[in-house]
């Protein structure tokens, strides 16, 4: 435990540090702050940049397991679905914020937090895993919820009147263009697409472009670590802004930091001589990280609340620097 302690604090540290600098007049205010430039170049040029360098020169592993994509996709899924329902069961405030709920316990911080720890735990050759099962996790949260979100909060401000056009014209005027962001003009999900380009056939970049998106790679780690920093604050100040209910914030954070790795665990035991322990160990750690940042943001946009999503992130995380060295060490015992 010490020694994966060892290798994860660090990366804490860095989220510590962005914290404190939250505190500073520097990088706290309004939008449009450093905050928002910070977090727009790292997700449109060092992110990417630092998953096309991790894919393209991660040492070749046997083979893509396609069952890989499987489990990223279903057991998040399918366990967002049961903890939605799971709300009911918690009293009417806490059935009222099942949407953020859900979403908080199974959608982690794959990209900021959860590529740089797999690679340090498992070595460089988890790159190509660690991208393409961000890449998978993404598309399905980052498209998935606001396609919903936007369709339910649509049928209920019709409050059951026909729309004119009916679905065709809300799929082309609302819907169509979250996923188009989401998925076509996505510069992660561009990268990742010239990643295995360059991974899985004879086409190679040019040394030039290759030692440039090399340095703009360098950036991405530290610097999105310090983002989750400075994301704290507006977190914590919905936190403190009260009226979350305590249970559905406990369901979220046991279901983000232990359910969901642990089901993952079970999921990829009977499958561990076609998974190999850099795919398994992938799995496993990719579902213990904590809750994203962009959890935050989508409840604040789609429910008009973060303050449960504020709760989840902050539980998560802290508790995440007890989980990630204990779940590590397990794996590599």
């Amino acid at each position: 435990m010490l020694v994966m302690l060892g290798v994860i604090a660090p990366m804490f540290f860095v989220i510590v540090i962005g914290y404190l600098a939250g505190f500073t007049r520097r990088f706290s205010g309004h939008e449009p702050s450093i905050q928002g430039v910070l977090n727009s170049f790292l997700f449109y040029f060092a992110l990417p940049s630092f998953l096309y360098t991790a894919v393209v020169e991660a040492p070749p592993t046997a083979g893509f397991p396609g069952v890989s994509v499987l489990i990223a996709g279903f057991i998040p899924v399918a366990l967002a679905v049961a903890v939605f329902y799971a709300c009911r069961l918690l009293g009417q405030k806490s059935w009222a914020g099942a949407g953020p709920v859900s979403l908080s316990a199974t959608f982690g911080n794959v990209g900021y937090f959860g590529i740089p720890i797999t690679i340090s735990v498992l070595g460089p050759e988890a790159g190509l895993a660690a991208g393409i099962l961000h890449m998978v996790h993404n598309l399905i949260f980052m498209s998935g919820y606001p396609v919903v979100r936007t369709a339910v909060n649509s049928a209920q401000a019709d409050d059951g009147a026909a729309r004119p056009g009916g679905f065709a014209h809300l799929w082309r005027t609302r819907l169509w263009p979250i996923v188009r962001r989401a998925i076509l003009l996505n510069p992660v999900v561009l990268a990742m697409t010239v990643a295995l380009v360059v991974v899985f056939t004879p086409l190679q970049m040019p040394d030039l472009v290759e030692e440039s998106l090399g340095l703009l790679g360098q950036i991405a780690v530290p610097l999105a670590l310090f983002c989750v920093g400075l994301a704290m604050h507006p977190a914590i100040a919905g936190l403190r802004s009260g009226g979350v209910p305590k249970r559905a914030v406990g369901l979220g954070t046991a279901v983000k930091v232990l359910a969901l790795p642990a089901l993952t665990y079970l999921a990829v035991l009977p499958l561990a001589g076609q998974l190999g322990p850099i795919w398994g160990g992938t799995l496993i750690l990719m579902a213990a990280m904590p809750s994203s940042t962009t959890v935050f943001v989508f409840t604040r946009e789609y429910d008009g609340d973060a303050r449960m999503a504020a709760s989840i992130l902050v539980a998560t995380t802290v508790a995440a620097l007890v989980t990630l060295p204990l779940i590590a060490e397990f794996m590599l015992v």
